[in-house]
């Protein structure tokens, strides 16, 4: 791994440290978060709500960063996310016990913050990496990222276990203000590079490349999982059957080990050739593994979950980024192009976010409190398997297509 990232440029090396920072300081926090809003009422509600909330704002705030992206660069829009994730905790710290009053701040500030770093992340992979090493960078990034956050979860988890109250939540809180100003500072060592000021963002939307049109419905069905599933079931789940902060703490950092030698393995590995296959692997591991923890919330369970989990959610999500950056360097123009295609990603990844949540929300009406959890859990990561088949079908024709006229020239 050190070999790889070593023939990585200096500015490159930059931003994964960078994002190593920010990965600590995520990692400190990002379980705790959900936990900490479900102790201010009990059910998943509240959860839910801050999901649909920031769900709706990266919609609007998108296209807002981007615009911001073009008047000055995308890196900008990166390094403004990394302040408005600190003022995400610091809203967190300043209301508190009243928090689920002010819910719809928080989810606001968070989705502008998601907006702001991924505008400059998508902008940074395309930018600073080639298809045919893309996966390679993607688990290297990944390695570094989680690397950063291993120690976190259980230092997390003994800080809150050591206050009484909420107490040692706002220490950790803290903790991801100081990392993610870290993380601010080091980003300036990583040069902004200004792309045009032009929008092409109709023509995308009436002439895309023909994978990226056929990945919308991927996209939508992408985000009902992980607006649900992602945000806040699996550390709900994990944390029911653990019993406690400093059992999850210690749990994610074990899981957090998992993760550093799958992205290891797949950096080492990895070919664009493959990735239909590591994402379908990936998926139904994940499936497995959710019902299996579903139906039996006991430790073993619990453990298989944490061995499996981590290296298939690495396969889905890597596998799947690749894909899409992949579709957008489908059309000629792509360089021009790139910031609409993150654009407009989000239009349905964003809508599929929100349609998970309200299945969520209209789930309680036909569960009580106890079932909604291993049920939903159950069911949510099934939609990845759905999507292996149409993932198939647009990949396989793509090649094919891409074969023949290789041939024909």
């Amino acid at each position: 791994m050190y070999q790889i990232f070593k023939s990585f440029s200096t500015e490159l090396k930059f931003y994964l440290l960078m994002n190593a920072f920010f990965g600590f300081g995520t990692a400190l926090s990002s379980i705790f978060q959900s936990v900490f809003l479900w102790k201010l009422d009990k059910t998943y509600s509240l959860l839910a709500y801050y999901s649909l909330y920031w769900s709706i704002a990266i919609i609007f705030c998108f296209g807002l960063c981007a615009w911001v992206a073009r008047k000055t660069s995308p890196m900008i829009t990166m390094r403004l996310g990394f302040v408005f994730y600190l003022i995400t905790y610091l809203i967190m710290l300043i209301f508190h016990d009243t928090l689920r009053e002010h819910i719809l701040l928080l989810g606001l500030s968070n989705g502008l913050a998601m907006s702001l770093y991924y505008v400059g992340v998508h902008m940074a992979v395309l930018d600073l990496t080639t298809n045919d090493k893309r996966d390679q960078f993607l688990y290297v990034q990944g390695i570094l990222f989680t690397i950063g956050g291993v120690i976190a979860p259980i230092l997390s988890g003994i800080i809150i276990s050591q206050f009484e109250g909420m107490k040692g939540y706002y220490v950790v809180f803290i903790g991801t203000c100081l990392f993610f100003f870290i993380s601010f500072l080091t980003s300036l060592k990583v040069k902004g590079h200004p792309i045009t000021t032009n929008s092409y963002f109709w023509d995308v939307i009436k002439n895309p490349s023909r994978e990226w049109k056929k990945m919308y419905k991927i996209m939508l069905a992408d985000g009902i999982v992980s607006g649900v599933y992602g945000t806040f079931l699996v550390t709900m789940i994990t944390y029911r059957v653990a019993g406690g902060e400093l059992s999850l703490g210690v749990y994610n950092t074990a899981v957090e080990l998992v993760a550093i030698a799958t992205f290891y393995v797949l950096a080492k590995f990895s070919n664009p050739k493959y990735r239909l296959v590591i994402y379908a692997i990936g998926s139904v591991s994940l499936f497995l593994s959710s019902v299996l923890i579903s139906v039996l919330p006991v430790l073993i369970s619990l453990i298989i979950f944490g061995i499996v989990s981590p290296v298939a959610w690495n396969m889905n999500t890597t596998s799947m980024n690749a894909m899409i950056y992949e579709a957008i360097e489908k059309d000629p123009k792509y360089k021009e192009k790139r910031l609409d295609y993150i654009i407009i990603r989000e239009i349905p990844l964003g809508v599929g976010r929100i349609i998970g949540v309200f299945l969520f929300l209209a789930m309680r009406k036909y569960f009580d409190i106890e079932q909604l959890l291993p049920i939903s859990f159950s069911l949510f990561p099934f939609v990845y398997v759905i999507m292996i088949p149409p993932l198939y079908a647009i990949w396989r024709k793509s090649k094919e297509g891409s074969m023949l006229s290789s041939n024909k020239t």
